[in-house]
């Protein structure tokens, strides 16, 4: 899990100081998410740079949530299950989110994360 959350620092860090994650849309998050789920799965053969930008993205925001939860109304919290979830199941909720709400693709691929896991992850009221 370390060498996830150090990849993905290193990922959301380069891919911010390029400004491409401002550009990115849910259509390029999604590549690169599902490119994330083939090389979780075995498959050596995918993009480093796709697996590198959906952990930088799917660590980023999580780690904005972290930050942030406590600063917005009870409608944009996010509950995180007690003992937690993986890279990889992060990256799955937000695939599948995208895969449900096509026509949602064209949003930045930030907000796209937030939605998905305010929606997996709700706080209870």
């Amino acid at each position: 899990m370390k060498a996830w959350t150090v990849a993905a620092g290193i990922a959301l860090i380069g891919t911010l100081a390029s400004g491409s994650a401002m550009a990115l849309d849910g259509n390029g998050l999604l590549s690169a998410c599902q490119m994330t789920i083939r090389f979780s799965d075995g498959d050596k053969n995918v993009s480093a740079a796709d697996v590198g930008q959906c952990s930088g993205i799917v660590e980023g925001v999580e780690g904005a949530i972290f930050v942030l939860n406590d600063s917005v109304g009870p409608n944009m919290k996010t509950c995180y299950p007690p003992n937690g979830t993986t890279n990889i199941q992060k990256v799955r909720i937000v695939v599948k989110y995208m895969l449900e709400h096509p026509d949602q693709l064209h949003l930045p691929a930030a907000a796209l994360t937030l939605i998905s896991y305010m929606g997996a992850f709700p706080c209870k009221k």
